[in-house]
Formats: structure tokens, sequence, C-alpha cells
């Protein structure tokens, strides 16, 4: 039955596809890949039928007007119910997939590290990340590249045939090109900085205090009853805004907006992470605690050091209560105590929750708490 067999592979291929984009890459290949990709799949059954997430479908064009739709569900069900014979396909079709997708990480690993170097030595930070990345072999080292790339303020989304390292220099080229834009608004950021630190009182030392506490990069959440928006979301329904992820969550009466930080210098830290919003933030912040009085903030700054549980950064922490009046930033920054008890509290049943792992809780000078799960 040869064409029934090419049929089982296309579609195990395309399971595998799917349940490395939902699931990713972090299988143990020591360990049965189906066995791992069944629980991994189960739990996010489990987790949308309990409203936690929303699995994805897919669906694929096979020509003369015909698609085929399936989701996480449909692949659980294939996994418990195939033959010994298409279970092996299927292990032996997500390995080759699982190692193709790992070397292709190393290159984009590679060449973050290398371009991020380049842009360094050109004097000022210019942001880049490749987002999405694939390759097809054409000849000898030559290869047709896809990828979609952050590079300073604008998205690309290109292709590129040549070598490896003339896909390198290419990167280098389009850093160079926006080095000047880029400058352009870290110096307008700045200037932002010092004319907003000038009207409003109280503003310059929150913000002293707050990025006192980044190495490299942090996660700013503000939380208000009434948060400003940002001028990239203008026209945009707040629903589209969340459904999009694009950094706003409700609760309740509460809005919670979150920025990256990231520090670009000894004394200079931008917010944002699209870089037309760096010089907007001030503005923001200040418009923002006018129209709530008082805003909660939770600052997550990440360390250099790695936890051996999770493999990821060690965070810090810190809450503060900010409040504007008559044109006035005050500021208390929470004890670890009081910042432990609140992460670690279900505020729907007052039942004590598990702390996250690799979590520091920092209060006012030297105040800490060390999470570890389950003590």
């Amino acid at each position: 039955m040869p064409g029934r067999d090419a049929g089982d592979l296309r579609r195990i291929r395309w399971y595998v596809d799917y349940v490395l984009d939902l699931i990713g890459i972090e299988l143990d290949e020591n360990r049965d890949l189906v066995a791992q990709v069944r629980d991994k799949l189960e739990e996010t059954v489990e987790e949308a039928r309990r409203g936690e997430v929303v699995i994805p479908e897919e669906s694929i064009y096979i020509g003369r007007g015909r698609e085929v739709s399936f989701d996480a569900e449909d692949v659980l069900r294939f996994l418990k119910e195939a033959q010994p014979g298409q279970l092996e396909v299927f292990r032996r079709e997500l390995l080759r997939e699982l190692r193709r997708r790992r070397k292709l990480s190393e290159e984009v690993g590679r060449i973050e590290r290398v371009v991020r170097e380049y842009a360094k030595s050109l004097g000022v930070y210019i942001p880049f990340s490749i987002l999405e990345y694939d390759r097809f072999r054409l000849w000898g080292d030559r290869y047709h590249f896809i990828f979609k790339a952050e590079i300073g303020a604008h998205k690309y989304l290109d292709e590129f045939e040549g070598t490896f390292d003339e896909l390198i220099e290419f990167f280098k080229r389009a850093v160079r090109k926006e080095s000047r834009e880029i400058y352009n608004l870290v110096n307008k950021a700045m200037s932002e900085r010092s004319s907003w630190t000038g009207k409003v009182d109280g503003l310059s030392k929150l913000l002293s205090e707050l990025e006192s506490h980044v190495i490299e990069e942090a996660i700013l959440t503000v939380t208000g009853p009434k948060l400003a928006r940002p001028s990239t979301w203008r026209g945009l329904d707040d629903g589209v805004v969340m459904a999009m992820d694009m950094g706003l969550e409700k609760a309740g009466d509460w809005e919670a907006i979150k920025w990256d930080m990231t520090r670009i210098g000894p004394s200079e830290v931008v917010y944002g992470a699209n870089p037309y919003l760096w010089p907007e933030f001030y503005r923001w912040f200040v418009e923002s605690a006018r129209l709530s009085n008082v805003l909660s903030i939770i600052l997550r700054s990440f360390r250099r050091e790695i936890d051996d549980l999770t493999g990821l950064p060690v965070k810090e922490l810190r809450g503060y209560v900010v409040n504007m009046s008559e044109g006035k930033i005050m500021y208390r920054q929470l004890t670890a105590r009081e910042l432990f008890e609140a992460h670690t509290t279900d505020p729907a049943t007052g039942e004590r929750v598990e702390p996250e792992p690799a979590v520091i809780y920092c209060g006012p000078g030297n105040d800490r708490i060390y999470s570890v799960r389950g003590t």
C-alpha cells in the first residue's frame, strides 16, 4: 500500500512539526520521546479544559480546495491509537526534526552572539534578535535562508542565499544601517527623561531606585485602576491588545502593563521592547500616575547566575507602592516578607501556593527571602 504509506508519513510529519511548535525542543533523547510528547500533550489538553491556555489548530492546504485541520487532541488520540509501526515512524521523524531544530537553534545563538558583539563595537545599543529561522541547502556550503528578525527599530521578514558567514555579514550591514536611528532614539529618550524628571518632583528618585537593580534586563509591571495607553496601541481595542499579548492585562477594576527594561550603558536604561517607545515611557508613566493616583509596581530583574533546577536566570523581585499627590511622586518599597506573602497566597481562596523557583524576594537594603520550590 505505497499510497497509504506515503499519506501516513506525510500526516506524521505534520504532527511532528505541530508538536515541536507547541512544546518546544526541550525533550530528553535518553528517554522515550513518544512518551514525553504524550505526557506534555495531555498536560496541555488538561490546561485547555481548565481555560488556562488556548490550543492552536493547524490547517494544511492539500490541493484542489481541500485542507486538513487538527489540534493537540487529534495528535494525542493518534499517539494512543496508532499501531506499533506508526509509532516507530513518529519516533524516527520526531528525532530527526528535533535534532534539525536544535542545530538551527545553535546557529541562531551563534549569529546573535557575533552580531551583538559587532553592534557593541559601534558604540550604541542596537536590539538584535532572530525570531524565526530556517534554511535549505542549495549546493556545497550555500543555503537558502528564511528568517524573521528584530533589528534596531524594525522587523525584517526576508530571505537570503549564500553561506552561513555571508548571512552574518548581511546582518552586520543591517545593524550598521539601523545604528543612526537607534542613536537618535536613545538621545531622544534621555532628553525626555531629563525633561520629565525636571517637571515632576520625585520621579528621578523612583527611576534611579528601579534602574539601580537592572544588571542587563528586567521587566517592569505597572498596575493601577486606570493606565494610559502607549502610542503604538492607538486605535486598538483593549481586547485586541490583550489577544495579541502586547503587554496589557486586566483583573477586576485593575489594569497592568509590562515594560521591558534594558541597560544600554553605565547610567542609561531604556524602557520598552519597541525602540520607538523608549522616549515615550516617561510621559506614559506620569500620565498613568495622574490617572490612577496610586500605582503598584513589580520589578523583575534578571541576574547573571543560572539556576541549577530550572536552567533559567535567577530573578530578583521587588515591589513598590507609588502615590502621586499635588504633582509629586512618592513611593514605598515592600518588605521581602510582604512581597513573599503577596506572591505565595491565592487571592481568590487565601490558600498558600508554592513560590516560583530561582526567585529572590527583595525588600529595602539587604532584606531578602530566597525561594526554593517545596519549602
